[in-house]
């Protein structure tokens, strides 16, 4: 049966009809779509006539609502839980029949919007003071046919079934002007819905909720409009929902790693190549936790920087979270992180995302707030190798359930006991994704090595070789090998270090290799932080600004600076304009080292490499990242490294210097390993790696790539 089979009336008013049963369950059995604004609404009008709404859901009914933000707390929680954890709706609720018998009708309306079987907009007056106050309604069948209403009752079961009402209704298969109005009343919703009424802003309800527009109802009606009124502030009505992107294809070795970190029981860490999709694998990993959490679940992420945090809450947006960006000062997250656990904790909220910074996680504030969390937790510590330092260690929440670390190299270099503290609070590696798996899936760019050897200036020399022969007597061993290094050596390590870093002929030469490619973009050139002569006589300056003015200013280059003195708003429009190609060349230190994805990058230039692996194998991985039209990379390592001739073999200075070169052939072997001209960038050290005796390093593959 359709509309048109039903009997009609004109006007239904409280004194001669129950408006509720003889029009709205006598319309709800003939339709199939229900449009429907009201100035109110509670899910109790589904009591009004609970077998004609059940039959109209049952068969497939679509309703679609415009009401005021004025709200039931308890319906606001429902229309929170529908929208942000619908997947828990409906598992803990079972089948609609189930739902709708069980007679609590705010279950009911959290079951019916996250089925989708409801729609709900909410409608503000664009004028101030102003509240919606319109009610119209549309009940439509498959045959075409439509019955237009308007009135006074709201959608609530004390309007339809308690209160002195009237409703007009209209047809859409009578004769003017009746069939008019049906079809102006339908107008006026679909108006509605698509945000077209003049002096009306219509919100979708995800966006209504997340803008904090609903509003707990604080007068007491009558009637059981009214179920047993719990308190809500609007701060604490900002959910989230946590969710796969429809988008989202996880790669294979993705879905391994979430599997192997579930079988460990919830903790561990993976070991995954820079640029393999940490954070991806992270989210989607959180995602599938959520599905077996109940209640409320809180997520907290930590990484070492704040553009890392912020490259988190940017991912963290396609599952659905709204991070707490927890960081630059207290006063920024505290009242709204204390209301959200508040919140999560009492069950409305039903997940709580957190993204902060190492230092932040170790602020007293924040770390008592950390305390008052009792929904389950994960503990994300990306880049967890940060995590071993003893001051770290100990903000670390024992009370986080399950853990994930993240890092292409979680052992600490040269700190055991630091290696340890990482594993002792994530767990063992659960699994390990290398660079030359990543390469050969086609998740890395293949790329091509080229080591470029800069000599020293002769006063260069010299101060090197000064530093070197008392390197040799505090180091204590003449065959160079590694060994203890005490406090005075370790400050002539550095001032070598710096020496070698900021060498003359290192910018030269950069020029001129630049001056080939004054037309590309893309480039990355990592400096060291020591300083270098300037533009005028005497004057110096930081490699890393003079590297800017000569790229810049001589080769005429679009050219900027990215360091740990970049406000975090321009280093975010940095990487943009990087990224589109307006700048072609973005010049680092470290602060480029960890966590920032500029997958565009086509080629860098290294001028300066510290002695930790980490840091090569994270700048590597910078390069490495896929990016439309991106087929291959190009590395050019700088290694500074005195001419044989000024270091013969039996001097003081050879073994120091030996050991010197012994960790750069160790690096530049790692590089070449799995680099597409592997062999021939081995060739052009093979004369330096002969005269310090160093031809099994360069020579001999240097193992798998733990990145």
């Amino acid at each position: 049966m359709g509309l048109r089979d039903m009997e009609l009336t004109q006007v239904y008013r409280a004194s001669s009809h129950s408006i509720g049963r003889d029009f709205l369950a006598t319309m709800l059995g003939a339709a199939t779509e229900y449009d429907r604004a009201a100035a109110f609404f509670s899910s109790s009008v589904f009591a009004v006539a609970s077998d004609a709404f059940l039959a109209f859901f049952g068969r497939g009914g679509h309703m679609r609502l415009v009401c005021s933000p004025t709200l039931h707390p308890e319906d606001i929680q429902a229309l929170v839980r529908g929208v942000f954890d619908h997947a828990h709706v409906l598992a803990a609720l079972g089948p609609l029949e189930q739902c709708a018998r069980s007679g609590v009708t705010p279950d009911l309306l959290a079951w019916l919007i996250a089925k989708g079987a409801l729609e709900v907009k909410i409608a503000v007056p664009r004028a101030r003071n102003a509240i919606y106050h319109e009610k119209i309604g549309v009940f439509r069948d498959t045959r075409s046919a439509s019955v237009a209403f308007t009135g006074s009752p709201n959608e609530s079961r004390t309007a339809w079934a308690q209160n002195f009402e009237r409703v007009d209704a209209f047809a859409s298969w009578t004769a003017d002007p009746d069939r008019r109005r049906a079809l102006m009343i339908g107008t006026h919703f679909d108006e509605l819905w698509a945000n077209e009424t003049a002096s009306l802003e219509v919100f979708d309800l995800d966006d209504a909720i997340r803008r904090r527009l609903l509003e707990p109802e604080e007068v007491q009606l009558t009637g059981s409009d009214v179920p047993a009124p719990s308190r809500l502030s609007r701060a604490e009505v900002v959910p989230e929902v946590l969710r796969y992107p429809s988008s989202l294809h996880l790669r294979e070795h993705q879905k391994r790693a979430i599997e192997a970190w579930s079988k460990a029981g919830g903790r561990g860490l993976l070991e995954m190549a820079t640029g393999s999709g940490k954070t991806i694998t992270a989210l989607a990993l959180a995602a599938r936790l959520r599905l077996g959490v109940q209640g409320g679940f809180v997520v907290v992420v930590v990484a070492p920087y704040i553009h890392l945090v912020d490259q988190w809450c940017d991912v963290a947006r396609t599952f659905g979270l709204r991070p707490i960006r927890c960081a630059e000062g207290r006063g920024t997250w505290e009242q709204a992180l204390s209301w959200a656990i508040n919140a999560v904790n009492a069950g409305v909220r039903p997940v709580l995302s957190i993204a902060t910074t190492v230092a932040t996680l170790a602020t007293p504030p924040f770390q008592a707030l950390l305390a008052r969390i009792t929904a389950p937790m994960l503990f994300v510590g990306d880049e967890a190798h940060n995590f071993g330092a003893p001051s770290t260690a100990a903000t670390l929440p024992e009370s986080a359930h399950f853990r994930l670390g993240l890092s292409a190299t979680p052992d600490r270099w040269m700190d055991e006991p630091g290696t340890a503290a990482v594993r002792a609070y994530f767990g063992p590696v659960v699994f390990q994704y290398g660079l030359q798996q990543a390469i050969r899936d086609e998740v890395l760019t293949p790329y091509r090595y080229h080591p470029v050897r800069v000599p020293l200036d002769p006063d260069e020399l010299d101060e090197y070789l000064d530093i070197s022969r008392q390197l040799a007597r505090y180091l204590g061993r003449e065959d160079g090998q590694d060994g203890p290094v005490g406090e005075v050596a370790m400050r002539l390590l550095l001032k070598r270090a710096r020496l070698v870093g900021a060498a003359r002929a290192k910018l030269p030469r950069l020029k001129a290799m630049l001056a080939q490619r004054t037309k590309e973009t893309h480039i990355l050139v990592y400096c060291g932080d020591g300083e270098v002569e300037g533009p005028m006589p005497g004057e110096q300056a930081r490699q890393v600004e003079e590297a800017v003015r000569v790229i810049g200013h001589e080769l005429g280059m679009t050219c900027a600076s990215y360091t740990a003195a970049t406000p975090p708003e321009r280093r975010r429009e940095l990487l943009h304009v990087f990224a589109d190609g307006t700048l072609q060349v973005l010049v680092a230190i470290r602060c480029l080292d960890e966590g920032v994805d500029i997958p565009a990058t086509r080629v860098a230039f290294i001028l300066a490499s510290s002695t930790n692996p980490r840091q090569f194998i994270q700048r590597r991985g910078r390069v490495l990242r896929r990016a439309p039209g991106k087929t291959r990379a190009e590395i050019f390592d700088f290694m500074v490294a005195p001419d044989p001739r000024d270091v013969p073999r039996g001097s003081p200075e050879y073994p120091v210097v030996r050991r010197l070169l012994r960790n750069e052939f160790r690096r530049a072997s790692e590089f070449a390993d799995l680099a597409e001209n592997g062999p021939v960038a081995r060739s052009e050290l093979l004369d330096l790696a002969s005269h310090y005796e160093l031809l099994s390093t360069i020579t001999a593959p240097a193992g798998p790539a733990q990145e």
